[in-house]
């Protein structure tokens, strides 16, 4: 099984006017997306499909109606891109039943293990999701994938921006890096999701409970807890229009004038 867990940490740090760091120990899995029916039946604590204590649902991803490979394989088709070798899904699992994941990566990698494409799908608090999918094309000559801003994310981010993917290559390790950058390519933002690998086994989901009791739901009190903090802070607070997509721009093009 190539399947694993990383146990580490995650980064949130925040520039200009309103600087801000965060740093949170987290567990998140990395799941072989051609090992999902294998480890339903191999693990008593983990489901695909199925209600446990740790579980993996087809309807929390994509358009949740698909099977997450064929949504997957789906995106890289209208994209025009590859099927890669073999593709990593990088995300929380559903603990106890609730889950929220900010942001989902699907590494696809070639025979080598390189990653050659980029499924991220993003998710706000107010029940919006947008997904980009990128390959070689949108990658920088530092590696990096880059994405133009297309949808709300935070109450707190407001204008234009693009996003920087940039994973580390080593392995057993997951280094993944997003930086935010303004137009004129001031960063705004910096998160990092760092953790070592351990296989997923029974054991190691049992001392994931352990050490991170209920951990989705911890994610979405840090977020709700920095949001506090922001708006004590006096940061600017917006919300998305409908679409969780432009409005923020225009909002933030009328607030300048």
């Amino acid at each position: 099984m190539r399947s694993v867990l990383y146990r580490g940490h995650l980064v949130h740090a925040r520039s200009g006017d309103h600087a801000r760091r965060f740093r949170y120990p987290v567990f998140i899995a990395g799941l072989d997306l051609d090992e999902l029916t294998a480890l339903d039946r191999s693990l008593r604590l983990f489901s695909y499909g199925r209600v446990n204590l740790f579980s993996l649902r087809d309807r929390d991803y994509g358009d949740g109606v698909a099977a997450i490979a064929t949504w997957h394989r789906a995106q890289l088709d209208a994209h025009g891109l590859p099927a890669p070798a073999r593709v990593e899904l990088v995300t929380w699992l559903r603990t106890a039943g609730f889950v929220f994941n900010p942001v989902s990566f699907f590494l696809g990698r070639d025979g080598d293990g390189r990653i050659e494409t980029l499924v991220a799908e993003v998710r706000n608090n107010y029940g919006g999701r947008h997904t980009y999918v990128l390959g070689p094309g949108d990658r920088r000559p530092d590696g990096a994938f880059r994405a133009d801003k297309r949808f709300f994310v935070s109450p707190f981010l407001h204008g234009p921006a693009t996003y920087d993917f940039r994973f580390g290559e080593r392995d057993g390790r997951l280094d993944a890096h997003m930086d935010v950058r303004r137009p004129d390519g001031t960063r705004v933002l910096l998160a990092h999701l760092g953790g070592d690998a351990t296989a997923l086994t029974d054991l190691a989901l049992a001392v994931a409970a352990i050490r991170y009791p209920l951990m989705s739901m911890q994610v979405i009190a840090l977020i709700y807890g920095e949001a506090v903090l922001a708006h004590l802070r006096g940061v600017p607070y917006r919300r998305p229009g409908p679409d969780h997509a432009v409005t923020e721009l225009v909002e933030a093009a009328e607030a300048t004038r």
